[in-house]
């Protein structure tokens, strides 16, 4: 697995009154959804936000719907 194959990406910004729960939430939408990571996607925390990679342009559109009231 290397990070070119991820070169589809959702980014979640950070800001603030985003508790633990709510980050929580976010990870375990992504999780129920395409696994864990490594096979259809993988993620990267920074400082100002975090970024979901996907293998598909289809998982990258699902996963901007599933979390669309988040972004």
């Amino acid at each position: 697995m290397t990070d070119k194959e991820f070169v589809y990406h959702v980014q979640v910004d950070w800001h603030t009154g985003q508790g633990s729960i709510w980050w929580n939430e976010t990870c375990a939408l992504v999780l129920e959804v395409f696994g864990l990571p490594g096979n259809r996607f993988c993620y990267t925390p920074s400082i100002d936000h975090m970024i979901f990679k996907f293998k598909s342009k289809r998982d990258e559109d699902l996963c901007r719907i599933l979390l669309s009231e988040r972004l």
